[in-house]
């Protein structure tokens, strides 16, 4: 038996639509969702927000907020309080700046994020944070080029190794800058348990090592010891891969989460699916939990239908997920 069975939902601001969502969430055997508040949402929604977790609650699922841009998190979104403290924003080897990410060797950068965090946390009141694909900027011309070279990691770096800061990609620096981004996990994971010591930290992980969003290995997060669930996306379908691929990556944060002591959660996409391809969905999610899985979680309710990311058919993919799902629970 599965752990949990997670649904990414986005929220809706008429709560008459909410308390229909979550019924059928609810009734498809799901047991959480996934709540994304963007930063661009926070304040302004926050009583929308605080709506679905109440009526979340009541309806008996449970709630992990996904932290879903905030200068830090999810490859391309873009940050409202980053650019508006230029000093906050990462800078590439060449001195170029960019605003839509914040340096996690930043103290007041990391100051404002871990009190966003709190003040999340303490309004919406949910069972946990999911950290959403942590990661640094690619710039153009990776990996010549790469971040984050501000005037803090500089100096940091030159702290830590006794020298001063290459302007390549050299092992020290890889080093440097995956240290950078699980130090940043690491006080957000200990600021999470320290408001409550109940409430879970999820941290998902991109399915790639080859450091051009900062890391490099997954091994960093044997030392993370607040985090309670290990989990990665590896989105074979939209991105035309193997399901071999799948299974591999799938196999690869099994063992993380073993080793760590930690529950193991396995997103399988529900977006871009091409037409005709809906049981590859079903296929995933059962192979997922065969092979060990704890948790299931997907991305996202209803497949996304109305956005750019739609599934080509949308009825039918969130149907073989629906299916997938009542097979792994028994109902």
């Amino acid at each position: 038996m599965v752990w949990d069975v997670s649904v990414a939902y986005y929220g809706c601001p008429y709560p008459s639509h909410v308390e229909d969502d979550l019924k059928e969430i609810y009734e498809a055997g799901f047991t959480s969702i996934t709540l994304c508040v963007n930063e661009y949402e926070w304040p302004s929604m926050v009583n929308a927000k605080k709506t679905v977790v109440d009526r979340a609650h009541r309806i008996g699922l449970k709630v992990f907020v996904d932290v879903h841009g905030f200068g830090f998190f999810v490859p391309g979104h873009f940050s409202i309080a980053v650019p508006s403290n230029p000093d906050w924003c990462e800078v590439d080897s060449n001195g170029h700046i960019y605003p839509i990410r914040g340096c996690p060797n930043n103290p007041e950068y990391r100051a404002w994020l871990k009190n966003s965090v709190r003040e999340i946390v303490n309004r919406l009141k949910p069972d946990g944070i999911f950290w959403d694909e942590p990661s640094l900027v690619v710039p153009k011309g990776w990996p010549e080029v790469w971040t984050c070279r501000c005037s803090i990691c500089r100096r940091t770096f030159h702290e830590e190794y006794g020298y001063d800061m290459p302007g390549s990609l050299t092992d020290d620096v890889k080093k440097f800058r995956q240290n950078s981004l699980f130090n940043l996990l690491n006080e957000l994971t200990f600021e999470v348990k320290k408001l409550d010591g109940r409430l879970l930290n999820i941290l998902c992980l991109m399915p790639e090592h080859t450091g051009m969003h900062g890391i490099y290995s997954w091994n960093p997060v044997l030392n993370l010891k607040n985090l309670d669930v290990f989990s990665t996306d590896p989105y074979w379908i939209w991105g035309n891969r193997s399901f071999e691929w799948f299974t591999e990556w799938v196999n690869r944060a099994l063992e993380v989460s073993r080793k760590a002591n930690l529950k193991s959660q396995i997103w399988v996409e529900l977006i871009k699916i091409p037409k005709g391809r809906e049981l590859d969905v079903y296929k995933s999610v059962i192979k997922a939990v065969e092979l060990g899985a704890d948790a299931i979680a997907t991305w996202s309710f209803r497949a996304e239908e109305g956005s750019e990311l739609s599934c080509e058919d949308p009825g039918s993919a969130w149907k073989a997920m629906v299916e997938a799902v009542k097979k792994i629970r028994g109902i």
